[in-house]
């Protein structure tokens, strides 16, 4: 893997922490001007050319020449440079850039190359190993509970609330964007994308000669094509956004060849290709349509006065191959319609500002029209004006002049995403069923296809798993007619999280494998990783610790790329508690302080590991110093996609409080999480509670007590199918069963345990005490034997004192 991090002059530059210092001091930058120095950083061994930079930062090509300059000049100026001094970027004349100041390289730290042999490294008050892996620190022995992720919290939405099919990740409720060669087999990168029979490509246009005026050309006619070819041929179509992310990755040389362009379609299973071009002419618009198939390949021609019109000529004509002729319309190509079109390229483009801008300059009339009415409420919603989108989408809703029965499916799943984003899952339910109800019958199987997607998701966050799976089902019949291939990878992602919900892991990592690959083959890089980071929950909710760290270290890697923060932080929280639960407590924290886990603004669930993790080295009145303020954020966070839940939470702070002796607060966090009462989404409460008061009650000497809510907590582990939880539940069992000296009880309960006393640290320990007890001294060697390497950096003292009054 290249180097992350570089030295050059007095600056240093970290890529996946998105930092550029200079003598240790931060120094601001924009994403995009980060971004090209990375790039030409990466490639410094030759000139990159300008549309390679522009494609690989801006992942399209047509970036105006302003622009780059622009984005090149704050680059420079965050480096000591400048556009006359050119000692650290030069310009390659009628070419692109070079970077030629010296540049050393920094090794990549552990946490960002997993594979490597990770060392602790001793720190002021903390704990460390010596050779013999033996902690040179410890009066105690702190536990580390493995935090469960949430029952629910991250979702997996391919096309949020747009109708564009515009990626979007809506985090929020189970934790569950750069290639990484993630693939599981290499058969499995070969074969080709699965599509509906008959899917159909369209490239984005080549306009001869654009202007700036004409721009828009390339993606809105490439989107109208497709949509005229979905609704009214009523052939799959690969969704635009989709389209246009697959072929950004792709070598323009390749692109622009017949025979190399088609290999590479044909890895996406698409089995028809339009590669339209469209010029201006002194008569209007000329559009060609190259149609390209496995054994054919012919031209298709249209001239008119709008683009749009002349597109719509060529598509008939081609259509009228097929036999299609008819079903192609003429369309009214009105100023409206370009409008849309107009707004629509913005979005694929992300150009939210200029989507708004379009919106707010077009005549008062354009403006009212249901079309453009419920665009502009979509931009408001991807831009963070929630309550202005809501508005808008509700009256669209309630229907009236000029609301077709698809625009009103628009705005009902407008009022299902948001309603979903604010927690209101009931009523989200409800909207999501009235926006199908609204699509019925419509040609669009895209917006079908996300409806369902949504309504399955909210019904597994209701806890109706045969309901959720049900429609996942109905969303992928819609999405393969589409032929919307990432769309169901999406489906995959999200059924995965919901069996994962349920205890039915192996499906689940096999649902995320599936997903993943798919994501790699179309460049989708944030639901790769947020694929990858869902996987590594549920490996290491089954104790395979090792696999977990590596994918979530996968998804890490990948998050570096990424421009939504709330996707980096799910990333970066799952890799957080994938190496808290393999003991990697430096790594752990070095990932936890990327992130303002101590501002009262900020989520909580980085606070609540920062918590575990000095509970983890024994520092408990510092683990248990912010317990109630952070519970408080916890219950009632700013941002209502956090991923942290009030039994992660009480069960870190209750353990800390036990461990260190302090029953008195534990029984105050108990009491809070109590009287906070059960939760469809956070069901791990009553697991918290039960064994929290099973260990309260052992500690006070009350072994009624503590059987019956010991029995309570493994039975729950056991019926949700986590073997992290039993292990949690059983190996606490076993050590107050041989501290009471009923010896065949916990060699029952130990039963529980044989199979991850290999591979998990609180197993291993308690089958240690449980083998010394039964004077099995072989066993015993050998799980002592394996104890340092299990516990990581957390401290591998030898097995509890057990010892009854008759030892």
């Amino acid at each position: 893997m290249s180097p992350r991090r570089f030295r050059f002059n007095d600056f240093e530059l970290d890529a996946l922490a998105r930092e550029l210092r200079s003598g240790g001091d931060a120094v601001a930058l924009p994403l995009k001007s980060f971004e090209c120095l990375v790039y030409l950083l990466e490639h410094r061994e030759r000139a990159v050319g300008r549309d390679e930079l522009i494609s690989a930062v801006w992942g399209r090509i047509d970036v105006s020449d302003a622009l780059l300059g622009q984005t090149l000049a704050r680059a420079r100026r965050a480096v000591g440079d400048t556009g006359d001094e050119q000692r650290v970027i030069r310009t390659v004349p009628r070419f692109g850039y070079h970077w030629v100041a010296p540049v050393t390289e920094v090794a990549a730290e552990s946490d960002l190359a997993p594979e490597a042999p990770i060392e602790p490294t001793a720190v002021p008050g903390s704990f460390a190993h010596s050779d013999a892996g033996v902690a040179t620190q410890a009066d105690t022995q702190p536990s580390t509970r493995p935090i469960r992720a949430g029952a629910r919290a991250r979702v997996i939405v391919l096309a949020g609330v747009v109708a564009l099919a515009v990626l979007a990740i809506v985090s929020g409720l189970r934790v569950i964007d750069r290639r990484a060669g993630l693939l599981s087999s290499a058969a499995e990168a070969e074969a080709p994308a699965t599509q509906a029979a008959g899917t159909v490509m369209v490239l984005p246009v080549e306009v001869a000669g654009a202007d700036p005026d004409s721009r828009w050309i390339r993606l809105g006619a490439m989107d109208y094509l497709a949509s005229r070819i979905r609704e009214r041929a009523e052939l799959p179509v690969m969704p635009s956004d989709q389209a246009i992310a697959y072929v950004a990755g792709q070598d323009e040389a390749a692109l622009a060849d017949p025979a190399r362009r088609w290999q590479l379609v044909q890895a996406a299973g698409v089995t028809r290709l339009l590669a339209p071009g469209a010029e201006r002419t002194a008569v209007g618009w000329h559009v060609r349509l190259e149609v390209q198939e496995a054994e054919w390949r012919a031209h298709f021609d249209g001239i008119a006065s709008t683009p749009l019109a002349a597109a719509d000529i060529a598509l008939a004509a081609w259509l009228d191959t097929l036999g299609m002729g008819g079903a192609l319309a003429p369309a009214p190509h009105s100023p409206l319609l370009e409008l849309q079109q107009r707004i629509d390229t913005a979005f694929l483009e992300g150009a939210l500002p200029a989507a708004t801008e379009l919106i707010e300059s077009a005549p008062t009339s354009l403006q009212r029209e249901p079309a453009i009415a419920v665009r502009a409420a979509e931009v408001d919603e991807r831009s963070g004006r929630s309550e202005l989108a809501y508005k808008q989408f509700a009256r669209i809703a309630e229907g009236g002049e000029g609301v077709t029965p698809a625009l009103r499916g628009r705005a009902l799943y407008g009022l299902c995403a948001i309603g979903f984003r604010r927690n209101e899952l009931e009523a989200a339910a409800r909207r999501c069923a009235d926006a199908l109800e609204a699509l019925a019958g419509q040609p669009d199987s895209i917006a079908r296809g996300r409806a369902y997607m949504m309504s399955a998701v909210i019904d597994d966050h209701l806890g109706h798993l045969d309901a959720a799976l049900a429609g996942f089902g109905r969303a992928r019949i819609e999405w393969r007619r589409a032929g919307n291939a990432p769309g169901e990878a999406s489906v995959d992602a999200n059924e995965g999280l919901a069996l994962a919900n349920h205890g039915r892991y192996a499906e689940a990592i096999a649902a995320f494998d599936r997903a993943a690959a798919v994501f790699e083959r179309f460049g989708v890089r944030d639901h790769l990783a947020s694929s990858l980071a869902a996987k590594s929950d549920a490996q290491r909710l089954t104790l395979d610790l090792p696999g977990a760290r590596a994918s979530s270290a996968r998804a890490w890697q990948l998050a570096s790329r990424i421009e939504s923060m709330r996707v980096v932080r799910s990333i970066g929280y799952s890799h957080a508690l994938a190496l808290l639960a393999g003991g990697h407590l430096d790594e752990a924290m070095h990932v936890v302080g990327r992130f303002d886990a101590a501002a009262p603004s900020a989520p909580p669930e980085f606070a609540v590991l920062h918590s575990a993790l000095l509970a983890a080295r024994g520092r408990y009145d510092e683990a248990l110093a912010p317990a109630h303020a952070i519970l408080d954020r916890v219950l009632a966070p700013l941002d209502p996609t956090s991923d942290a839940t009030l039994s992660q939470a009480a069960a870190v702070f209750i353990d800390a409080a036990i461990d260190s002796g302090d029953r008195v607060r534990a029984n105050e966090i108990l009491a809070r999480l109590r009287d906070a009462g059960a939760s469809v989404q956070d069901p791990d409460r009553a697991f918290v509670a039960d064994l929290a008061t099973a260990r309260l009650a052992a500690a006070r000497g009350d072994s009624a007590l503590a059987a019956r809510h010991f029995d309570a907590a493994l039975k729950y582990a056991l019926a949700a199918n986590c073997p992290a939880q039993v292990v949690e539940a059983a190996s606490a069992w076993v050590i107050d069963l041989l501290a009471r000296d009923e010896i065949d009880e916990a060699t029952r309960i130990a039963g529980h345990l044989t199979r991850y006393a290999d591979r998990d640290w609180h197993a291993a320990r308690a089958m240690l005490a449980l083998h010394e007890r039964l004077g099995d001294v072989r066993s015993a060697q050998r799980a002592r034997s394996a104890l340092p390497a299990l516990a990581g950096q957390r401290l591998p003292a030898p097995a509890p004192d057990v010892a009854g009054d008759n030892r």
